[in-house]
């Protein structure tokens, strides 16, 4: 089965007994030294998981990729998916490029997604038992950069090895979702109202020079000295 048509064959929602599976295997990597990789809070039951069974070609990080979108839109966490697709296509290439070499058989390729509240981890399982480190820099090489990509650009990441083969993870925290913009109140003062006709005047502010002016109710228009 290629690539491409396992993605399409692939619900990532899983049944209980396979969300409890590969619940099982996440409590195997992050378990004795391993620390535990999030720091959000909430409870371990309530981890959404996701499993992606890959090939062995070329197509695999495509599909990868195609997976990632799929599945940071149905758990709304857009804001990290360019990261994530990089990350996860670095992990899938290095798992293919390296993790199938000296192995008896070709076991599938698998990415695994947890997700909790903000927080997420991709696992990527292979075959291979050997440990996972960056080369060394080489600025004239064009290849061998893929762990310090995934170093650079997720917020941990790590490798722990299983009962057969291992896995490569890197976690990441996706940016809170803005609370809504709260419009200020208007007050709105109601003018003083026009007193009206015949009512007294209320007498105005002394002018310079001890002469103020008054209207007489009685005949509008009509200006005396006081």
């Amino acid at each position: 089965m290629t690539a491409d048509r396992t993605a399409h064959a692939l619900n990532p929602e899983l049944t209980p007994d396979g969300r409890k599976r590969w619940l099982a295997t996440l409590k195997q990597v992050f378990s004795g030294k391993t620390p535990w990789p999030w720091t959000s809070h909430g409870q371990r039951d309530d981890v959404r998981v996701a499993v992606c069974e890959l090939g062995t070609d070329i197509l695999a990080p495509r599909t990868a990729r195609r997976f990632v979108v799929d599945v940071l839109c149905r758990w709304d966490m857009p804001d990290v998916r360019d990261d994530v697709e990089l990350v996860v296509c670095e992990l899938v290439a290095n798992a293919i490029n390296h993790g199938l070499r000296n192995t008896a058989h070709l076991a599938p390729i698998r990415l695994l997604m947890f997700g909790m509240s903000r927080s997420l981890l991709c696992m990527v399982l292979d075959p291979s038992s050997e440990p996972t480190r960056p080369r060394s820099l080489d600025r004239t090489a064009e290849t061998g950069r893929g762990l310090q990509v995934v170093a650079g650009i997720s917020e941990r990441w790590g490798w722990s090895p299983l009962p057969t083969g291992k896995a490569v993870w890197a976690s990441f925290t996706a940016p809170a979702p803005p609370e809504p913009a709260v419009t200020p109140a208007i007050t709105r003062t109601q003018p003083a109202a026009a007193p009206a006709f015949g009512a007294p005047a209320m007498p105005a502010p002394m002018p310079p020079g001890g002469v103020r002016r008054t209207v007489s109710p009685a005949r509008p228009g009509f200006t005396c000295a006081s």
